[in-house]
């Protein structure tokens, strides 16, 4: 064993022994009941902690990207499902647009092959590129002319204020008729099939796309326009079919549909606006920074600065207390006993989340193809690159996955916090903070780091008013323990000496 490594482990053990002697010391303090309380929703704020964490850390250990718009991510997450749950004319309004926008800009390997063939000046190679972002934004402010979104996104207040009448299905706002409505996904279409053309830089042989990588994005543009047609025709119909089934099962598409729309809106991302600066790490530092802004900016205006509370599922909303998990399984109590303690059920679903979530993120990192060629672009990007993978196609893959996490994460949260265009930055901050505990590219350093700076936080906020203490001591807390660690050992927990 070097000495890195033995390091590293004292470093943990250290760190376990504290925190064990911590937890002891609460525990006798605090007695069973309001331990167990007070640990259960530091777990929440953990769970919650680790998806934004999670994404954050596999976009920078593979991507050495800082996405300082990852909190609006997650912001969007919770927007997208809550406004699929409780009312999706305004999803299915716009969701064909976007497929058919990601369809064309798939076809980025389809037609490099083509492109890079052809013999351009260097003056052409330069300005072909710029030309067709222009055309792109020309196509984009074609096909959204006079489509009225603002009208869409009030669907979800009409929604609301007629929950309580007999029909509130009438008062929904109708879509645009398909005869009006078809020309829009085309020009998207194109307009994604333009941005390919200048993302592949014409006449540029230094880059290359792999029969494999050709053979999976035709199947993935066949997928998107296939659901970009079905979208375009059943968009009508669609919303009131999901507004009267079951309300759990709504819960669980509301979660599919956050994180299709994380995958797809983080691959676009990635090639249109991250791809171009790779060579200029500071202009992707204030790049994903302005995009924070404008995500803001667009939801403020779509929905209004107000927040908002999502309906929990029935699963977990009907009064009472359940005895046991089978009880509450059945009834879809509110609450359950826990050793005693009346604890929230959705707050748990949020520990089980995180879980499951760690659990993939495992899964995926040690036990499919695509983790390993992860790793190995972490530790040798060349090397991976010189056997024949495209790098940049993993970039894209790894960057949806991460924003798809943070979603993920938003849509879990959106019951259990208010809903409002500011509620992804201070998650934003504890998951960096949560990255830099654990230790850069390392997610079980995230996920270990999360649950810490939530037992922390938890822990933190009961002292603080038992103790009469400023909360603002209890927000510190997960910064201090932040800078002990890396006073120790600047790496991070789990991390590694560059």
């Amino acid at each position: 064993m070097n000495g890195s490594k033995r390091k590293r482990l004292i470093t943990i053990a250290i760190f376990v022994v504290i925190v064990g002697l911590a937890i002891f010391f609460s525990w006798r303090y605090l007695g069973t009941q309001a331990f167990i309380r007070t640990s259960l929703s530091g777990l929440t704020l953990g769970s919650l902690f680790f998806m934004v964490a999670a994404g954050l850390t596999l976009i920078f250990g593979l991507m050495d990207v800082l996405n300082f718009a990852h909190g609006a991510m997650f912001m969007l997450g919770a927007y997208m499902g809550w406004q699929f749950f409780t009312n999706p004319t305004f999803i299915f309004g716009l969701a064909p647009l976007l497929f058919a926008f990601a369809a064309g800009l798939m076809l980025l390997p389809i037609i490099k092959p083509f492109l890079i063939r052809l013999k351009l000046s260097e003056t052409m190679t330069k300005s072909l590129p710029k030309l067709a972002y222009v055309l792109m934004i020309v196509l984009m402010a074609l096909a959204l002319w006079g489509l009225d979104i603002m009208n869409l996104a009030d669907t979800a207040m009409v929604a609301i204020t007629t929950s309580m009448t007999s029909d509130p299905l009438a008062e929904i706002t109708a879509q645009e008729p398909l005869v009006a409505f078809w020309f829009r996904p085309v020009l998207l279409f194109l307009a994604g099939l333009v941005a390919a053309f200048g993302v592949a830089k014409p006449g540029d042989r230094t880059e290359f796309a792999t029969h494999d990588e050709i053979r999976r994005n035709v199947i993935v543009v066949s997928v998107l326009l296939v659901s970009t047609i079905l979208l375009t025709i059943f968009r009508i119909a669609l919303p009131e079919w999901v507004l009267l089934m079951n309300g759990n099962l709504r819960f669980v598409l509301a979660i599919l549909v956050s994180v299709i729309f994380g995958l797809v809106f983080g691959a676009v991302i990635e090639i249109t606006l991250i791809r171009p600066l790779y060579k200029r790490s500071m202009f992707i530092v204030l790049m994903t920074l302005g995009l924070s802004f404008v995500i803001r900016e667009v939801v403020q205006v779509l929905w209004t600065p107000l927040a908002y509370q999502m309906v929990r599922p029935p699963l977990f909303a009907q009064q009472g207390k359940a005895a046991t998990v089978l009880e509450w399984l059945q009834n879809g109590n509110a609450t359950l006993d826990v050793f005693g303690v009346t604890f929230p059920t959705y707050r748990l679903f949020i520990i089980l989340l995180g879980l499951i979530m760690f659990l993939l993120v495992v899964i995926l990192m040690t036990k499919t193809r695509l983790g390993m060629i992860i790793r190995a672009g972490v530790q040798d990007p060349e090397m991976v690159e010189a056997m024949g993978i495209n790098v940049r196609q993993v970039f894209t893959i790894v960057f949806a996955l991460g924003v798809g996490m943070a979603a993920l994460g938003g849509i879990g949260a959106a019951p259990f916090i208010p809903i409002q265009p500011l509620m992804g930055d201070t998650y934003q901050m504890q998951g960096f903070i949560t990255v830099v505990l654990g230790g850069m590219g390392s997610y079980v350093g995230a996920f270990i780091g999360a649950m810490t700076l939530g037992l922390a936080r938890a822990f933190g906020d009961y002292f603080a008013l038992k103790l009469s203490l400023s909360p603002a001591l209890a927000e510190a807390s997960t910064v201090i323990i932040m800078i002990v660690v890396l006073l120790i050992r600047p790496s991070g927990l789990f991390g590694k000496k560059e």
